[in-house]
């Protein structure tokens, strides 16, 4: 923060209570930076040094017309400064030039001026320079002026030579001056962001703007409205710039809009702040030699020449707009273009305070030669008064068509696509500002104009955008376990594969080495992920232990363990408990419900990834075994056998089977529940079972057929 200038400010705060302060340019801008300017105050300068102008046009590009250009190049309002104009002021902040002399009456609402100062800060008054850096609305009492874009220019620059900051350049003819705000920067110092444009004020009879007119403003790039001592952050918002001129009486005046702000957005004179960029290439033609209380509507448009040129083929657009002077006017306009077939009218805001009109036509072979469009533009004054244009349009045949961009639309980051039309023109220029018939360009929106002798054709718009390169990562066991081959894929599918094997697929299966893939996604676009290296590594040897080894009875608990044998440390283990249950843990419990016989499978893992599965065929017992009664082996598929379940748990149970006269007809000192009798006759039989265990079982079971 500054510290103020106390005793000095003091010092002028008091004297300007009684009379004006004078200030040096250094104590001006101490007290500008601290906002602490006295309301009276004469600035001392010291006497200007001649510089030699720089005369150029401005750095932004020309403007082109929407439909096709001029005899003399573009149509175009700019008359760029040449050796005949002169310097207005040295790089400066807050300015004005001298009084200057003009060999004419310039009539601004009735009062006649042949004396006027340009001031650095986008305006030239009639009375008195005026180094007013915020700028107020019209009408106002305060000043006399005629602003074409009135903000706190800045031409000084930030190189500390003043040879970055624009320039403020001027001519006068017998009938006209001509002021040129070069690329001019804002305060203080800023050159980050700079304005074009120019005030052309004549005696009413100059044909440069026309008879019956006597101000122009027109406007190349814009791209900042406000200084940082109007409170403006970066070039906007805070204090708005004016466009307008003002009597001083606050009757007498005209305004066509305040800026604070980036972009287009514009709703008429007296609306809210606009976007500056809404200025850009726009040209407003008037009069002030009228009274303001009735004044017809003002067009403007970058179309304000003498001929438009365009080709048969060539899809055009034209626009017109027309603002109401008055505030709380509205204005109804309408086009008309009788001698051209295809003439349309695609867009009419009519009963705004700022109308637009925008036309729309594509010449035929037969329409080569001269046409008139006709805008007009009546406001509901009193009396209404109306406002007519006529743009003449010159169509010249051609054979060519319009140029169709050809290209990829998608670019992969850190890529660029080529755009090309063919070869057919005689100029290219593309919308990111290259020529040539074929550019290399990124994620955008572009377009191309074309001329070929005096036709120039614009093309379709396209969009690029742009689309990540994939960023492939190769997963899978990177060790070749045994005589095994490492599987590898990539963690995400994509729409193409090229390993550094040759194969093409999704995954393959190698042994040791390095490798790495390139895959390409669904945009087309490319990557190659980072190589991997492949070991071998031994296999493990998996094994399972029992404790206790079975058969249990149902409810013991069980707990298995891994007897597995390995050269490198087994850190995973994948347990199947018969479908019971399992565990990852190197041991697993478990308690068996019901009697049966239970795959137990076990994976384990190496540190390097290599497997291997062992299964262990777990038995759990029945306490009993159910006897039957009766059985039919009659060969229908449906208790055939003499079945005693569970005995099928203890292996080497004796079965001995016995008549009623105690003859035995069946022994089996390993019974399986496999005897089913073919021979033997209807009845009942005594048998006698031995479980392995030593348990034995004896009854009668009924042997029907």
């Amino acid at each position: 923060m500054r510290k103020p200038l106390l005793l000095f400010a003091a010092m002028v705060l008091h004297s300007a209570a009684v009379a004006q302060v004078k200030l040096t340019p250094a104590e001006y801008d101490a007290l500008k930076a601290q906002g602490r300017l006295p309301a009276e105050f004469e600035l001392l300068r010291p006497a200007q040094q001649p510089i030699t102008p720089r005369v150029h046009p401005s750095t932004a590009p020309p403007a082109r017309p929407k439909g096709g250009g001029s005899v003399n190049g573009d149509c175009n309002c700019w008359v760029a400064p040449d050796s005949t104009y002169q310097l207005a002021l040295t790089p400066n902040d807050d300015g004005s030039s001298a009084a200057i002399y003009i060999p004419f009456q310039f009539n601004l609402y009735g009062d006649l001026y042949s004396t006027l100062f340009i001031n650095n800060n986008g305006n030239v008054s009639f009375q008195s320079p005026y180094p007013t850096y915020s700028a107020s609305a019209f009408p106002n009492a305060d000043f006399i002026m005629v602003a074409p874009f009135w903000a706190d220019v800045d031409t000084r620059g930030d190189d500390g030579m003043g040879l970055n900051g624009g320039q403020v350049l001027y001519k006068v003819t017998p009938t006209a001056l001509y002021v040129n705000w070069v690329d001019v920067g804002y305060y203080n110092s800023e050159t980050d962001k700079k304005c074009t444009f120019q005030l052309i004020i004549t005696d009413g009879n100059d044909p440069v703007i026309g008879v019956g007119r006597n101000v122009s403003f027109c406007y190349k790039d814009m791209d900042w409205t406000t200084g940082a001592a109007s409170q403006g952050t970066n070039g906007f918002g805070g204090i708005p710039a004016v466009v307008g001129a003002n009597r001083g009486n606050g009757v007498d005046y005209i305004q066509f809009g305040t800026f604070d702000q980036p972009g287009t957005a514009y709703d008429g004179p007296y609306g809210v702040p606009d976007g500056v960029d809404w200025l850009d290439d726009q040209n407003f033609v008037f009069t002030t030699s009228v009274s303001t209380q009735n004044i017809p509507p003002i067009a403007s448009s970058t179309f304000l020449c003498d001929t438009v040129r365009v080709c048969t083929g060539e899809l055009v657009d034209i626009e017109m707009n027309f603002i109401a002077p008055e505030q709380g006017q509205v204005t109804v306009a309408s086009s008309t273009a009788p001698t051209l077939s295809g003439y349309a009218e695609v867009l009419n805001t009519s009963g705004n305070n700022s109308v637009v009109v925008q036309g729309q036509f594509t010449p035929t072979p037969l329409e080569a030669g001269f046409h008139t469009i006709t805008f007009t533009a009546t406001d509901n004054g009193s009396p209404p008064l109306t406002t007519t244009i006529d743009i003449v349009v010159e169509v010249y045949f051609t054979t060519l068509p319009a140029p169709v961009i050809a290209g990829d639309t998608v670019a992969c980051t850190g890529q660029g696509v080529t755009l090309s039309v063919p070869p057919l023109y005689d100029t290219y220029t593309w919308s990111n500002g290259y020529d040539g018939n074929s550019v290399l360009v990124g994620p955008g929106t572009y377009s191309v104009e074309v001329t070929a002798g005096y036709c120039t054709f614009g093309s379709n718009t396209v969009v690029v955008t742009e689309a990540p390169a994939p960023q492939p990562v190769i997963t899978g066991n990177l060790f070749s376990c045994g005589d095994d081959p490492a599987v590898l894929s990539t963690t995400q599918p994509y729409a193409g594969y090229l390993w550094s094997t040759g194969s093409q697929d999704p995954t393959i299966a190698v042994n040791t080495g390095t490798y790495t893939v390139t895959v390409t996604n669904d945009a087309g676009c490319q990557g190659t992920s980072a190589p991997v290296n492949v070991l071998t590594a031994p296999v493990p040897d998996a094994g399972i232990t029992a404790t206790p080894p079975g058969p249990v009875f149902p409810g013991t608990p069980v707990t298995f363990g891994d007897g597995s044998s390995s050269q490198d440390p087994i850190t995973q283990w994948w347990w199947d408990l018969g479908g019971q249950g399992g565990g990852t843990g190197s041991t697993a419990g478990i308690t068996f419900d019901a009697p049966g016989s239970y795959q137990i499978t076990l994976v384990v893992t190496t540190a390097n990834g290599c497997t291997d599965t062992a299964t262990y065929l777990f038995t759990v017992v029945p306490t009993e075994i159910f006897v039957p009664n009766v059985f039919s082996p009659n060969g229908d598929g449906d208790n055939d056998n003499l079945e005693f379940t569970g005995v099928e748990f203890f292996p080497n149970s004796d079965l001995k089977v016995y008549n009623r006269w105690g003859q035995k007809v069946y022994e089996s000192a390993s019974y399986r529940n496999q005897w089913s009798p073919k021979d033997v006759s209807e009845g009942t039989y005594y048998y006698v079972l031995t479980r392995s265990d030593g348990k034995e079982y004896t009854g009668h079971v009924t042997l029907l057929r």
